[in-house]
């Protein structure tokens, strides 16, 4: 009985201390621990701990000596791992301010796909091998399709202005040089040479060239690779003389570094450089830690 009573009493003075910590009626919230926030948005430790463990097992670093050798090398896969989680939140913020959000039906549908593709024992070793759980290859999927979602938004915005300046009357090659992101026509004016439509490897751009009058332009055309715009040079036989404007936005199942737009990266980049100028990134892991 008595040491119930001393519990019972050092509840009370638990209880009145807290309460004269907080406004009346205000409960205290629990407040996870933070690897990272980015412009008010906090970035769990259990989410960087999560990622941090596909980065061990997937090591970007693997084989590359360091320009200057660090006394703590695993410190480069917790930099690493934090700034890509930093540079997914804020293509989240921008997807945001757009509207755009990925729903848990589009991730489950991706996951669905990617599992039917490689069949289900074959998938769960590759999440295995990967250091993923399934709870952070839902999030690593959710950020890419949110990424992809942003791109096409971007990109369709690019080529409507494209769109809007050859309609003023600006020259097909013109409008190439400034909106193109196919470097090989790009330069030329958006000129892709002497092709038969049959060999034009998007075929919703060969059917609309096919019986395209010579001198006229198509209207945007959605294909693998983004968004296009095509006019008709010149003909002979069965060929087209054909120049181009494409303004890039693969589908998630071809999205790559290698894929991505140099003024998406741009974006993101400088983004995130005003977000640091601000001080509205803080990291408390990583090389660049702030506290």
């Amino acid at each position: 009985m008595r040491l119930a009573l001393r519990r019972g009493v050092l509840l009370l003075v638990i209880a009145g201390a807290l309460s004269a910590c907080t406004a009346p009626g205000v409960s205290l919230p629990f407040s996870e621990p933070a690897a990272a926030v980015v412009d008010g948005h906090t970035i769990s430790m259990k989410t960087y701990q999560a990622r941090l463990e596909v980065s061990r097992h997937r090591d970007p670093f693997s084989g590359i000596p360091e320009a200057v050798p660090s006394p703590a090398p695993a410190q480069r896969l917790q930099t690493f791992t934090v700034e890509q989680l930093v540079r997914e939140e804020i293509v989240r913020q921008e997807a945001e301010k757009r509207g755009i959000k990925v729903d848990d039906r589009a991730v489950d549908a991706h996951i669905n796909s990617l599992k039917a593709q490689s069949g289900a024992t074959a998938f769960n070793a590759a999440l295995q091998r990967n250091g993923f759980t399934n709870d952070s290859f839902r999030s690593y999927q959710r950020a890419l399709l949110t990424e992809v979602a942003l791109l096409h938004a971007m990109a369709k915005d690019r080529v409507d202005s494209a769109a809007r300046e050859l309609n003023t009357g600006q020259a097909f090659a013109a409008v190439a040089a400034r909106w193109s992101d196919d470097s090989g026509t790009g330069t030329r004016g958006g000129d892709a040479g002497w092709l038969r439509p049959a060999d034009i490897p998007e075929a919703p751009l060969a059917t609309a060239v096919q019986s395209l009058p010579t001198g006229n332009v198509t209207g945007i055309v959605s294909t693998n690779r983004g968004f296009t715009i095509a006019t008709v040079l010149d003909r002979r036989n069965d060929q087209v003389h054909l120049a181009t404007i494409l303004v890039l936005a693969p589908s998630v199942d071809l999205y790559s570094p290698q894929g991505t737009p140099a003024w998406f990266t741009k974006f993101i980049d400088d983004r995130e450089v005003a977000l640091r100028r601000d001080g509205r990134i803080e990291l408390k892991v990583g090389s660049r830690a702030s506290g």
